[in-house]
């Protein structure tokens, strides 16, 4: 078998290439001259170089290949929604567009749990309701899910969604290894007392249940939740996570009441002064932080199968093993 994989060199991205050589695929990564594919190193993986808007790569990506997994995308807490329409929709167009063109048997497309928004709700799933939202991410994902629905509906490729929950694992560059210097400094915070339940997931679990809903006809036309299928607390997790690495366990935590202010004054005095780098505290973060977003695997067990590879514990130590090795070089 032959697959694309875009956003080949990132997180998700480098661990599902990983596992589709294991199997024996071939695997095409579509990626750009300028980025950084230490991920890939010592993988065998065909690199394409490209871009989401540069149409003739498509080509040469998309051609010869039976599935094509689209992890790559605009993955931020911050930007205006016309950044993220432009890769999370736009872009999807694009490749699925030449997939069709290219003939390709599958579309499986890595969306995200946040397509639901910060409501509070405990056991959500597939079916759950998406309220309006003020997050431009969760906007353009809950758009680009309908742009290939569309595309299943109108049976011009076979289509698979896949919404991971909060990813964490080795690899993790955008939100881990940004946080070394609190980590090690003893400096991590909580919001509310890291009160509320997360939907956690480790990547390589993420990735098997990829491969299932990407491989299985079960999985066809349909949306899939993968997470680690648990109920912990984002407290829980930084104290398991801090332990495992061998630094200090959060120290503090601000009130919710204090959070959102300081994440509403940064948003409007960022925006004003028209600044493009991220507020060190997001609406978006603390939004995400003061809800309850939990959710039901059972479906992805109904259907494909999928059971968590590795346990929390397991997880969380293979991170943390690997964080330890990145950060002590």
């Amino acid at each position: 078998m032959r697959a694309l994989v875009t956003g080949a060199n990132g997180f998700v991205g480098a661990a599902l290439c990983r596992l589709l050589l294991d199997k024996g695929w071939h695997v095409k990564g579509l990626v750009r001259k300028t980025s950084d594919l230490s991920l890939l190193e010592g993988m065998n993986v065909e690199k394409v170089y490209g871009s989401l808007h540069d149409k003739e790569s498509l080509k040469t990506a998309t051609d010869s290949v039976d599935v094509v997994f689209h992890a790559a995308a605009k993955v931020s807490d911050w930007g205006t929604l016309e950044d993220f329409r432009k890769v999370n929709v736009e872009g999807t167009r694009n490749l699925i567009e030449s997939s069709v063109e290219s003939r390709a048997g599958r579309f499986v497309y890595i969306s995200s749990v946040a397509v639901h928004n910060f409501t509070g709700a405990k056991n959500m799933n597939e079916n759950s309701p998406q309220f309006k939202t003020r997050h431009a991410y969760c906007q353009s994902k809950r758009e680009a899910e309908a742009l290939v629905l569309q595309y299943q509906k109108n049976r011009l490729i076979d289509v698979t969604i896949i919404r991971p929950g909060d990813i964490y694992g080795p690899g993790d560059r955008t939100s881990l290894l940004k946080m070394q210097k609190m980590l090690k400094n003893g400096m991590m915070g909580l919001i509310g007392g890291g009160r509320k339940l997360g939907a956690f997931t480790y990547v390589e679990n993420l990735v098997h249940g990829i491969f299932l809903a990407g491989t299985k006809k079960e999985g066809i036309g349909k949306t899939y939740v993968i997470t680690d299928g648990v109920e912990m607390t984002w407290k829980e997790y930084f104290l398991k996570l801090t332990k495992a690495i061998g630094v200090p366990g959060p120290r503090f935590s601000l009130s919710p009441f204090l959070a959102w202010g300081i994440s509403y004054s940064l948003d409007f005095l960022y925006k004003a002064l028209r600044i493009k780098t991220r507020p060190p505290l997001t609406v978006y973060l603390v939004d995400h932080l003061t809800h309850d977003f939990h959710f039901s695997i059972e479906k992805a067990k109904n259907e494909l199968g999928y059971e968590p590879v590795f346990s929390v514990d397991e997880a969380v130590s293979r991170t943390a093993q690997w964080f330890n090795e990145v950060t002590n070089n």
